[in-house]
């Protein structure tokens, strides 16, 4: 699916939208729980199938969120043991989970129906900076396609501001990599999930990567 129907008018801030802070009862560890979505599985057709989409947020989102918790509280009792090497083993767990969480998180809230504004290029202030930084917002669906085409294995395409530069910015992140790992100057606003888990019932959604 082309950029164009991804995108909402509105931009996003690094707030996780509907994800829900939950208390465990073991020690208190504070875990995330799947945010809601704002629109139904199927709002998003013909350009992505509400299976697609129910697959992708109850499925491969559920499952980051409860690996994310899972390895909170593994990383908790390994604290309060003093065992450091499984402190240190749990570091990976937690940033993929936990990435997957963030960038997912983000990722819904990217998206909308025709029906509430979905599919309308940039207006305002973001459309003025996206011909400033790209040239069009031509230029720029052609440089993030190019951009997902070209990334190795899975991860995510994002179209970020810059606050330390002053200027947009296509960046790519590995895996389930949020993006504060290539800079913490850097703000998703945009973010394309090019895993397979996000289209592979759907050959149509291979226009986010080509």
């Amino acid at each position: 699916m082309a950029l164009r129907t991804l995108a909402s008018k509105k931009t996003l801030s690094l707030a996780l939208g509907g994800a829900r802070p939950l208390a465990a009862a073991a020690r208190g560890v504070t875990t995330v729980a799947l945010p809601d979505l704002s629109y139904d599985f199927g709002a998003l057709e013909p350009a992505i199938s509400g299976e697609i989409m129910r697959l992708h947020h109850q499925k491969h989102h559920a499952t980051y969120v409860a690996n994310y918790n899972k390895a909170l509280e593994q990383l908790d009792a390994a604290i309060a043991k003093g065992d450091a090497s499984a402190v240190v083993q749990l570091q990976g767990a937690i940033k993929f989970n936990g990435g997957g969480h963030v960038n997912h998180s983000i990722f819904w809230k990217n998206l909308k129906p025709i029906s509430e504004g979905g599919g309308e290029p940039p207006h305002g202030k973001l459309g003025w900076a996206i011909d400033e930084d790209f040239g069009s917002f031509e230029a720029l669906v052609k440089k993030m396609n190019a951009e997902g085409a070209a990334l190795q294995g899975s991860g995510w395409v994002w179209l970020a501001l810059d606050k330390e530069a002053k200027k947009l910015s296509v960046e790519t992140t590995a895996n389930q990599d949020p993006l504060v790992t290539k800079g913490a100057s850097l703000v998703p606003l945009l973010g394309i999930d090019v895993w397979e888990h996000a289209y592979y019932l759907h050959t149509r959604m291979l226009g986010l990567i080509t």
